[in-house]
């Protein structure tokens, strides 16, 4: 007599994450109680309905005289590379177990063009059953169920994010023309244009910053800096003061560029770069100093890969400044060439030196 698999899926790992169901399950019973458990911390989720009907369909089967056995396998609450791993590891688990000839595979209809491809790869599969949720055919239902499928995290970063980001990039090919037009030309009659683009540009960040929650990070985020100044956090401090130096460099620069005559605007721009780099590399290297200290204080240790990226920080501003000092020698204006290049090389250097003695320090942390 053939065995026969019945094959609960959950891509998204509810049962894991709102049930506290620790899979794969592998029986009636075991998936009862598994079912149990997500009905008693969401009912209204359509993995329930799937999960019932695969019991139903493993009980079917017996009734007629099969070896059938039902198992609930279950993904990872990141959809995508991540949750297919764990369900293929929790299907091969289950797979050895069993040894199945054939396979039935019940899903609620959302997931069933990604898992059927896993499945079929590994066992044979004989039939797929997809489950829909019974739902009253009118508006304020649909509107329901609607509004309860947006409410989980996932959903939102799979349908509204995209959304979201299509809004914002092609407002953002309508407001920049309008924004070009209105300071060139000054003309006040472009202002509703340039509204009506903001508005839609403004739409689709707001659905984004729903579609990944930014209300729970921004208040992550205050508590993270609330705590930090109730403890007084060199960190903090020391980001404050890079900040502030960043910022005040780049009013300095600002001015002294506008003061001074330029053959045009791209290379008054270019200065400005050139005038602003080793004050951010100040104001980054401020920064590094600030989580030495701390870790230091904490742990009465310092670690030579933040000493380490002191030298990147380095690294990168020569280099930079190089480049710049060979776009502002070929427009014409200042410097000269082989400066330009001794600074670019000097850059490289110091980039190759300080990633290999940070190799040599990781590898002897690991040896030790």
């Amino acid at each position: 007599m053939k065995r026969t698999l019945v094959l609960a899926v959950d891509r998204d790992d509810d049962f894991g994450v709102k049930g506290k169901v620790v899979t794969p399950v592998i029986g009636i019973e075991g998936c009862i109680s598994a079912a149990n458990a997500l009905g008693i911390s969401d009912p209204e989720d359509s993995d329930i309905n799937a999960l019932y009907a695969a019991i139903s369909t493993c009980m079917d089967l017996q009734e007629q005289g099969a070896d059938a056995t039902i198992a609930l396998i279950c993904g990872d609450e990141k959809v995508g590379h991540k949750s297919d791993l764990a369900i293929v590891a929790q299907l091969e688990s289950v797979l050895d177990e069993i040894k199945p000839d054939n396979v039935v595979l019940i899903g609620d209809g959302a997931e069933d063009e990604y898992i059927y491809p896993i499945i079929s790869s590994r066992a044979h599969v004989d039939s797929v059953k997809k489950v829909f949720v019974k739902q009253a055919p009118n508006i304020e239902g649909s509107l329901y169920v609607l509004t309860k499928m947006l409410s989980e995290r996932n959903k939102r970063k799979r349908f509204i994010a995209p959304l979201g980001l299509v809004i914002s990039i092609l407002s953002l090919f309508f407001l920049i023309p309008d924004l070009i037009v209105f300071f060139t030309s000054g003309d006040v009659t472009d202002l509703p244009s340039i509204s009506r683009d903001f508005i839609i540009m403004l739409i689709g960040v707001i659905l984004l910053m729903y579609a990944y929650n930014f209300m729970d990070k921004w208040d992550a985020a205050n508590r993270y800096f609330k705590d930090r100044i109730l403890a007084r956090s060199t960190v903090l401090v020391m980001t404050t003061l890079a900040v502030g130096v960043f910022i005040l460099s780049c009013i300095i620069c600002f001015y002294e560029v506008r003061d001074t005559y330029y053959e045009s605007g791209f290379v008054a721009f270019v200065s400005f770069l050139n005038m602003i780099v080793w004050p951010s590399m100040m104001s980054l290297t401020i920064y590094i100093i600030g989580v030495i200290i701390y870790e230091y204080q904490e742990a009465m240790a310092i670690r030579l890969s933040n000493l380490f990226d002191c030298f990147s920080v380095a690294s990168f501003g020569v280099l930079f400044t190089g480049l710049l000092d060979l776009v502002l020698f070929y427009t014409g204006s200042i410097g000269e060439l082989w400066f330009g290049i001794v600074e670019v090389l000097l850059g490289v250097a110091i980039s190759l030196i300080s990633s290999y003695f940070k190799r040599q320090y990781r590898e002897s942390l690991l040896t030790d």
